[in-house]
């Protein structure tokens, strides 16, 4: 499959977001939302499942891939969502399919719970309603260990807690990848000396930070459309009994443990994740 060409969406306070837009043109939409520290290849895998029943837009949020990582603070939840909805209102979509996972979840459980109605419907992986206050302790490790030994003693932090025990045994050959992704390709970025590399440093930082005091839980029963909640049973991150809670807030929610699957389903088996999102569009529609 080729890979389109990236294109941009000018935000007004400056940030330039990355999105691409690929498959069937007369699909339904499907709106991928990455997760935290990712970029738009994290969905390569599940793709070549999608393209040929929907029209799939994959983008880059603030601090991820291509998009501008601008300096100034954290990147809360609720500003993702909203840059969210300035590209799906940028581009005309109406009724969507969100689906996301981890941040990339909460992410969508914001723009379901302020839009109620304006999606088809949304399929979360690895869903929690709020950073607890053992997953803040995890994620404010992480961003000591990118200030003091950089992106690949974060990453090495980070790691076990992506996938699950059979995903790393078979293809830990992966994780240099990811961590390719993660790092952007330049190493120790501590010492950066160049716009560029700062700006991926600050990004970075900006994305944990973001996520440390989100909560969603007041506001879970404002949403509406129809919603499956998928986890990993080998999920260590945010595990079943966490994302359970995101269900018991949604009593319309359908709630799935995914055997054999730790926090990332997208990337662990790719071809599963792309046909359990056919098979409950269809059953939704």
């Amino acid at each position: 499959m080729k890979r389109p060409d990236p294109t941009f969406l000018d935000l007004p306070d400056g940030v330039r977001l990355h999105y691409r837009i690929q498959g069937n043109p007369s699909g339904p939409w499907v709106v991928c939302l990455n997760g935290l520290l990712s970029d738009t290849t994290m969905w390569a895998g599940v793709l070549p499942g999608l393209t040929a029943d929907f029209r799939v837009l994959t983008w880059d949020m603030r601090g991820q891939g291509r998009t501008r990582a601008p300096f100034g603070g954290a990147y809360p939840v609720a500003q993702h969502a909203e840059d969210a909805w300035a590209l799906l209102e940028g581009l005309g979509l109406r009724k969507p399919w969100l689906v996301g996972l981890s941040n990339g979840s909460s992410v969508s459980l914001e723009l379901l719970a302020a839009h109620p109605g304006a999606f088809a419907g949304a399929m979360l992986t690895s869903c929690m309603p709020r950073i607890d206050f053992t997953t803040r302790l995890r994620i404010l490790h992480w961003i000591q260990c990118l200030e003091v030994g950089g992106p690949l003693m974060q990453f090495d932090a980070v790691a076990p807690y992506l996938w699950g025990d059979r995903f790393l045994e078979q293809r830990h050959g992966v994780l240099r990848a990811y961590h390719q992704v993660i790092s952007g390709g330049r190493g120790d970025l501590r010492n950066a000396g160049n716009e560029a590399q700062e700006a991926a440093l600050a990004g970075a930082k900006a994305q944990m930070a973001g996520v440390l005091e989100w909560d969603l839980r007041d506001r879970l029963d404002r949403i509406r459309d129809p919603l499956l909640l998928l986890c990993g049973a080998e999920d260590l991150l945010t595990p079943p009994w966490k994302c359970l809670e995101t269900a018991r807030g949604i009593p319309h929610a359908r709630f799935e443990v995914v055997p054999g699957i730790g926090h990332a389903f997208p990337v662990e088996d790719p071809k599963a994740f792309a046909a359990r999102l056919k098979a409950f569009v269809e059953g939704a529609r």
